[in-house]
This record gives structure tokens, C-alpha cells and sequence, in this order.
């Protein structure tokens, strides 16, 4: 589904399973955020066919390693597709995150990202997106702000109306709250997040931070 100009979005919204929202940019380095799991991954593949987009992404962003986000990246970086994540997510990935993953009755795939992604710009043959670390859901969660859109991945820091849980090892509410507020303050048209439906419109995005900011803060 095209949303705007090089931005397509693959939404997950069957709720008889957990995998995430699925994002693609094609200007410059063609760049997917967050492939979902890899046995959920043909609802992608459909969707670009659809889309007449016929090759795989040059690299793959994660933007935090819980498998219902990371899974299919495996598939894709064996077909030739660069991986990307933060240092600190990866190894988290190595720690308890594998902890996290056999209490959920899941291993992580085998994944050696070419690229490990650090606070600042990411420009892709001329397509500029910043990275901002966004820890709180888990330690090395990332977002990236597209400026030429004014939009931001968001993973699991929000959700429409929702933020990202924080009961999973290495989960840290007071972290959350300032990675929340910091993207807050960023110029938005559109989030783009990890589960649930995109948020578009400036007047939209800032209601949603309000509602966030009255209802879960107290609870972090």
C-alpha cells in the first residue's frame, strides 16, 4: 500500500496472530523497517507484487530484536539483503533477549547484521533519515525519522493511542517516557508504527502524544 511518494506500508491486522507492521522505502537504497516473522512474511511479498515492486530490499532496518519484528530478516539477508540494527540491540539480542525468546517458546534466527546503526544520519544514495535511539521497550530500540516525509518509524516506542510494553527483560519505563518525549518534539505528518494503524496528520499525531502522555506515563 503506497502512502506516499517512495513510502509503502504493509500492515498486519489479522488478530489471529502477533507480527508486525511492515514498512518499504524505494528511493535511493530501496530499505525495508522490520520484515515481521519469516513464516508470516508472504503477506509482504504479496502486498509488493501488488505493488509492482519486484526486488527485495537492499537492506533491512530492525528496529529492536523481539521475533515478531526480526524473524524473516534471515531469509532476507540470505537472499542478498544487508542487515541493520543498533550495537547495543544486537547485543541485547545475544543476552537476554535469547532469554526472552525460549520463555516465549521462540529462538532468534542466526542473524549477523553488516551494519550496526548509531545516533544520527543514514543516507541511502541520497534519501536522508535520522536515526534516533529510542531505548524503554527494550535497550536498543531504534527509530528513524524520515525528514522528506516528516515521518517517523516508530517500532514499538508508539502506537496509536498505545505504547510499547515494558515487562519483557530489559525493559525500562523511565527510558520509555524519555524516548516518547523526545520524538514528541519532532516536526510529524506521519508515525508509522510497529503494530496498529498509521497515524497521519500533524493535529492527529499531537492528540495521540497527548493521550499517551495522561493515561500511560503514570503507569511507567
Amino acid at each position: 500500500m503506497k502512502l506516499a511518494e517512495n513510502l509503502y506500508a504493509y500492515p498486519w491486522t489479522q488478530p489471529t496472530a502477533n507480527n508486525c507492521n511492515t514498512f518499504l522505502t524505494t528511493g535511493g537504497v530501496s530499505m525495508m523497517v522490520d520484515p515481521g516473522h519469516a513464516a508470516l512474511f508472504n503477506h509482504v511479498e504479496t502486498s509488493m507484487a501488488g505493488d509492482r515492486i519486484k526486488k527485495l530490499p537492499e537492506l533491512v532496518v530492525i528496529t529492536h530484536c523481539h521475533p515478531d519484528h526480526m524473524e524473516a530478516a534471515l531469509g532476507l539477508q540470505k537472499a542478498g539483503s544487508k542487515l541493520a540494527m543498533s550495537a547495543e540491540e544486537y547485543d541485547y539480542m545475544l543476552g537476554e533477549g535469547k532469554q526472552l525468546a525460549a520463555a516465549l517458546g521462540m529462538t532468534f534466527p542466526d542473524i549477523n547484521p553488516e551494519v550496526f546503526l548509531d545516533e544520527g544520519e543514514l543516507d541511502l544514495d541520497g534519501e536522508v533519515f535520522e536515526v534516533i535511539k529510542t531505548p524503554g521497550h527494550s535497550p536498543g530500540h531504534i527509530c528513524l525519522y524520515w525528514p522528506r516525509h516528516k515521518a517517523l518509524f516508530a517500532g514499538d516506542l508508539v502506537f496509536a493511542q498505545g505504547v510499547g510494553r515494558v515487562d519483557f527483560p530489559g525493559g525500562d519505563g523511565a527510558r520509555l517516557k524519555e524516548s516518547i518525549n523526545r520524538v514528541s518534539e519532532l516536526d510529524l505528518d506521519w508515525i508509522l508504527p510497529g503494530h496498529g494503524p498509521v497515524i497521519q496528520g500533524a493535529d492527529a499525531i499531537a492528540r495521540n502524544f497527548q493521550v499517551i502522555e495522561q493515561v500511560y506515563f503514570s503507569m511507567l
